[in-house]
């Protein structure tokens, strides 16, 4: 009987043990659930951006080949065949002005906008900027897919209907900036450098399988169909929104003040003390020249950017003179 009963004790014990494990482990696998936030905003809007990169410089060329040229199918999808030289510098020439404009379009008022973004969010929280830019390229990819079904518009009805009004919203200049941001604010000095390299490698690794998983889809799977390729991007924005909106605090840290104290929402933004605090925060003196460290980081920075853009002529350049395919460019890329 005395065996049976250290038996039991023994299995209770045991059983106890067993249960506290688990609980422990569930509640590090919680922990550790709660440290991922703006990370997986990045990687949807990376993955829509990336899967559609290259298809989407095919199809400006499409566009400008078969509505802006008005030449038919079987020229406008072999534009990298030989036969077709001349007609494709023609089209390329409307292709790189159709460029230039959308480019000025597309980044104007978000480097405006930039100007004040940084020190609202600063007292009013990072999300709402970062929603309203994804937001903003939500509103591109279903004009985009809106494009692709009115084979009677332009290329450059894309610049009215999808590039500028996306632009308005901050659009990368806002998602890339809030998020960053937020992350600051919700990780300790400790772990902040650890964490942005973490979101790095995860956003990233979505730009060479984003750009495979778009080349395998767009001539394997969907028969090269543009409108279907863009209801991707759609959808995958549409879940960053979603995912944004539900998971991120309005609030990310003790001083920042709900939008709802705000009088005027627009004065509120529009404040030219915000540009002031900007420009203060670049020009303020700093311990141990930090800020010549700042003016160098700002300079690098304008100096990869500006080869950044490359990718429109590139395409275009490898369709012209090494006569690459969508898939081709997709591989090199």
């Amino acid at each position: 009987m005395a065996r049976n009963v250290s038996y039991h004790f023994y299995a209770a014990v045991k059983m106890d043990g067993e249960e506290r494990s688990d609980v422990s482990v569930r509640n590090k696998f919680l922990k550790y659930l709660s440290y991922i936030t703006v990370e997986p905003t990045l990687v949807l809007y990376m993955m829509a951006f990336m899967t559609t990169s290259v298809v989407e410089q095919s199809f400006y060329v499409y566009k400008s080949c078969s509505v802006n040229h008005r030449y038919n199918d079987t020229i406008c999808h072999n534009m990298n065949d030989k036969r077709y030289e001349n007609i494709t510098k023609e089209v390329q020439k409307t292709t790189s002005v159709f460029h230039l404009w959308n480019n000025i379009a597309s980044h104007g008022v978000p480097v405006i906008l930039a100007l004040f973004m940084g020190s609202w969010s600063d007292r009013r929280g990072r999300k709402l900027p970062l929603l309203i830019g994804l937001t903003g390229k939500l509103y591109f990819s279903a004009m985009i897919v809106v494009n692709t079904l009115k084979t009677d518009w332009p290329v450059e009805y894309i610049i009215y209907t999808a590039s500028a009004p996306s632009a308005m919203t901050g659009a990368d200049v806002a998602i890339f900036a809030a998020a960053y941001a937020y992350l600051c604010d919700v990780s300790s000095p400790r772990h902040r450098t650890t964490r942005v390299t973490i979101m790095e490698v995860c956003y990233l690794a979505t730009m060479p399988t984003g750009v495979a998983l778009g080349s395998f889809l767009f001539n394997k799977v969907l028969n090269k169909s543009y409108t279907i390729m863009f209801v991707i991007n759609t959808i995958l924005m549409a879940l960053s929104v979603i995912y944004t909106l539900i998971r991120l605090d309005w609030q990310s840290n003790e001083h920042q003040r709900p939008l709802s104290e705000a009088k005027n929402i627009f004065l509120d933004f529009f404040d030219y003390n915000h540009v002031v605090a900007t420009v203060k925060t670049i020009t303020k003196k700093r311990r141990n020249n930090r800020r010549t460290y700042l003016y160098c980081l700002i300079i690098m920075m304008s100096i990869y950017v500006f080869q950044r853009d490359e990718r429109e002529v590139m395409y275009m350049y490898c369709q012209l003179v090494f006569n690459w395919t969508l898939g081709q460019f997709s591989n090199f890329r």
